[in-house]
């Protein structure tokens, strides 16, 4: 079974309510996508919004802002659960991660799609997870970019066992991509479940704009290495 995580990026409350309403009760996790108007021109939504919002899903955050550093305690005191903060505007990773853990959270870096992994093997081994785009950061609904596959061989070449979560532009076929990928070598079918072990997906626009949202999500997480999978 495939782990899918649905994200929202939204400017106004009331749209962002109306996304998780789409996958209210049917997921565990929720990412928010939070963007200051600084690292991207789109301004989302603030994390504070989610202390008005009685919901039973777990909240992460993706932090697309300046200074990710300066943005946890504000996520945690709103009740998240993890947090991805960019790494290109982020003037101290070690502080980041030792201050989000430190807050009860889980902690990750995450990576533009441009942007080199630069640094990540001195600090791998004290994250929670990478997180690398497949699309250009700030905006939902863009084109997977298949550099990123390369971006996934290099992190499970660096570790075995950090999860590596990719966010942006998937679907069943560059979902399949990925797994491959993780692995740069030919895969037996009794290899793929380590496979679903080590990686995370974080579905927007297929998810949220599908007709039917629930047989969406469950066809992403009922992939099957035997029947889907054509290496």
């Amino acid at each position: 079974m495939v782990t899918i995580t649905p994200a929202i990026l939204e400017k106004d409350i009331t749209a962002f309510e109306e996304k998780l309403k789409k996958v209210w009760g049917i997921c565990k996790r929720v990412q928010m996508d939070v963007i200051d108007g600084k690292f991207a021109p789109t301004e989302t939504v603030m994390p504070e919004i989610l202390l008005n919002i009685d919901t039973i899903v777990d909240f992460e955050g993706h932090l697309m802002v300046d200074r990710p550093e300066d943005w946890v305690e504000r996520c945690a005191a709103a009740g998240m659960t993890a947090l991805y903060g960019q790494v290109e505007k982020m003037a101290d990773r070690a502080k980041f991660v030792a201050d989000t853990q430190f807050a009860g959270m889980k902690a990750g870096l995450a990576f533009d799609i441009e942007t080199p992994l630069e640094g990540l093997e001195d600090i791998i081994n004290n994250l929670d997870g990478v997180l690398l785009l497949s699309v250009k950061a700030g905006s939902q609904g863009q084109k997977f970019d298949e550099r990123v596959l390369e971006k996934i061989k290099k992190v499970r070449e660096m570790s075995e066992f950090v999860n590596i979560v990719v966010d942006g532009g998937l679907n069943v076929e560059n979902i399949k991509k990925c797994l491959v990928a993780e692995w740069s070598q030919e895969i037996a079918e009794e290899e793929f479940n380590k496979s679903f072990l080590g990686m995370e997906f974080v579905v927007g626009s297929d998810i949220l704009q599908a007709v039917d949202v629930e047989k969406e999500l469950r066809r992403l997480e009922s992939l099957d290495a035997k029947k889907e999978f054509s290496v």
